[in-house]
């Protein structure tokens, strides 16, 4: 009789693998992926060495699949705000904000995910992770540009150029060495967002350039 695993024996499974990616998770955001050491992740997910790789064949395979775990669920979340019934114009601020500004809020882990020197594979994932941004950017012009919020622009191009505009102004940034972020975050992620919004000819309102002051004020 063939072995059929039972609920149990899948959710034990599956939790183990849950604390595992975190357990790497964490190394990430405090050091990078160059942090990142199997006996130490085995250490911290409380399991032996050897049980890692019965759940990844190696520590590139681990990245790899840290790396998609945390973009899917980034790009979900832009994803569902992108997806709303708001105007276009809201709905891009909205979504420029919220990734810069996660991205400075976890500025190690998304220095990782957006700059830090990976390998081939890292750097694939890295590549289709920016490419679904930008299909997120587009969906979002074209409702823009149907309904008149937006002039009529390359939407192919204009999404292309927000999605690597804004991990490249980061860069600087969110670098371990940077101080940059220490004082005015809030700075950093607005000047992201003019830059994109000018870019397909949008300009902030009087009233959310005002709760922007008041947000770098406080």
């Amino acid at each position: 009789m063939a072995y059929r695993q039972t609920d149990k024996v899948a959710a034990r499974l599956a939790e183990t693998r849950a604390a595992i990616l975190a357990a790497a998770r964490g190394l990430v955001a405090e050091g990078g992926f160059a942090a990142v050491q199997m006996s130490e992740i085995a250490k911290q997910a409380g399991v032996a060495t050897g049980t890692l790789y019965r759940y990844f064949s190696s520590k590139e395979a681990l990245c790899r699949e840290l790396f998609r775990e945390v973009s899917a669920r980034e790009m979900g979340m832009l994803a569902t705000i992108a997806s709303s019934h708001e105007p276009a114009s809201e709905r891009l601020v909205k979504v420029l904000r919220t990734f810069a500004g996660r991205a400075v809020k976890g500025r190690r882990l998304a220095y990782a995910l957006l700059a830090e020197p990976v390998d081939v594979n890292l750097a694939e994932e890295r590549a289709f992770f920016r490419r679904t941004h930008a299909e997120i950017f587009a969906s979002i012009l074209e409702d823009g540009i149907e309904n008149g919020e937006i002039p009529n622009i390359d939407v192919r191009i204009a999404a292309a150029c927000i999605a690597g505009a804004i991990p490249t102004a980061l860069i600087g940034p969110l670098a371990p060495q940077s101080h940059e972020l220490d004082s005015n975050p809030d700075r950093v992620v607005e000047e992201i967002v003019k830059f994109c919004l000018a870019g397909v000819g949008i300009t902030l309102a009087a009233g959310q350039e005002q709760n922007r002051e008041r947000r770098t004020v406080a």
